[in-house]
């Protein structure tokens, strides 16, 4: 039983090993919403769900793609810790 119950009190700690997703959403709707909203308007960046969705999104390709500067994105800085909530909100979305 004792071994029961901390392999499910471990099991969240594993679920969370990016960052926090709920605040991830909040640093998204401020910062990041203009562009990736929807996804729909030309010329702006494809929804977060979408992003989501592609195979090759993974929290290290998310972390790379955040931590390095592209030209096409606004200069937004945020924290490490802030890019791993956003990173933990994008997969909290794939489905």
């Amino acid at each position: 039983m004792a071994a029961a119950l901390a392999a499910m009190l471990a099991t969240p700690a594993l679920a969370q090993d990016v960052g926090n997703p709920v605040i991830g959403k909040r640093i998204a709707d401020s910062q990041c919403a203009e562009c990736h909203a929807s996804g729909l308007l030309p010329g702006r960046a494809p929804a977060f769900s979408a992003i989501a969705r592609m195979p090759s999104t993974t929290a290290t390709a998310l972390t790379v793609y955040l931590r390095t500067s592209h030209p096409a994105m606004p200069n937004i800085i945020l924290t490490p810790a802030e890019q791993d909530d956003v990173i933990a909100y994008i997969l909290s979305l794939k489905e």
